[in-house]
């Protein structure tokens, strides 16, 4: 059960029109190909998130997305059959997600990729999150262009996915995905507005012990705009232990789980202390798809949307 938790959020660590809906993420286009127009804005060269200055100097067609977020990104962009390898059964989005080769497990911990196999799919492009320096050295040394993204926030996660549409030349396409994306988060800030603002609230990473978020990470933010206010702020690190003595005493309003963590809210609600909890009593403890909060990627606007309609129910 951790361990899946943990690999979800290797894809960030390691509610409301139907009008923005028809532009979602989650009905990719499938077409590819070269243009004279993308032709002509290569090479492209970039900084990427680990400070590292990358060259493409053609529109890539053999890419490796070494991240689950990565790879829902790719295939939004409506060019997830140029993805050659995935990190693991992690890139489970789309379906077809599942039938690339995976290249990952290497490493004492298995998250690693495999050196071999990724050079064995001759990338033009390896996509990947924050961490791994060591074997990120090896695959540049081998003339493979590593690019890193590391979204800290929702407005930073915008800029990355135009990135990526820039250096794989659908610039066009990020920016419809983008803008989407922005505007149905317009539309969860109004109705938070409407509905009073925000609300007091937890969120469970994991339980046993219980660990929750940190004021400086991806999901934090987005708690925040969903019209949380986690009491969880004054945490020192991204991912604390939280005392079930401290959680009572602030007595959150909304309690947040993902299903990899609790079972269901009535167990939630059974566990030692927990019944002194406002959000117990009163029925208000929900189950999140860590999926869509954890993974920096287009589905991101799905989780805002969930955790809105988790904080404000009826409006």
């Amino acid at each position: 059960m951790r361990h899946r938790f943990v690999g979800g959020l290797l894809g960030l660590l390691l509610v409301l029109s139907a009008c923005a809906r028809s532009t979602a993420p989650d009905a990719p286009v499938t077409t590819s190909g070269t243009s004279s127009s993308t032709a002509a804005a290569f090479p492209v060269t970039i900084t990427d998130d680990d400070g590292q200055q990358v060259t493409l100097p053609a529109e890539p067609q053999r890419i490796v997305t070494f991240a689950p977020s990565m790879t829902e990104t790719v295939f939004a962009l409506g060019i997830g059959d140029r993805i050659v390898g995935v990190s693991g059964r992690f890139d489970d989005y789309p379906p077809a997600a599942k039938r690339i080769q995976e290249v990952g497990g290497a490493g004492d911990f298995g998250v690693d990729p495999n050196i071999e196999e990724v050079v064995s799919l001759q990338p033009d492009l390896f996509l990947t999150i924050s961490g791994g320096d060591q074997w990120k050295q090896q695959l540049r040394a081998l003339g493979i262009p590593v690019v890193t993204f590391d979204a800290t926030d929702f407005p930073d996660l915008l800029r990355d996915i135009d990135t990526i549409g820039r250096i794989t030349g659908t610039a066009a396409a990020a920016e419809q995905l983008t803008s989407s994306m922005q505007a149905r988060a317009a539309q969860v800030a109004t109705a938070v507005d409407r509905a009073g603002g925000p609300v007091s609230c937890f969120f469970e990473v994991y339980y046993p012990p219980l660990t929750t978020v940190g004021p400086n990470t991806f999901i934090f933010d987005l708690l925040q705009r969903a019209g949380c206010d986690p009491v969880t702020a004054s945490a020192k690190t991204d991912y604390p232990e939280w005392s079930v003595e401290k959680l009572v005493a602030e007595d959150p309003q909304v309690y947040l789980a993902t299903a990899e963590s609790a079972k269901s809210a009535r167990a939630v609600a059974s566990r030692p202390g927990f019944d002194a909890l406002s959000a117990v009593t009163d029925g208000r403890v929900v189950l999140v798809n860590s999926d869509l909060v954890t993974r920096p990627g287009p589905r991101v606007i799905d989780g805002l949307e969930e955790l809105a309609a988790a904080m404000h129910p009826s409006s």
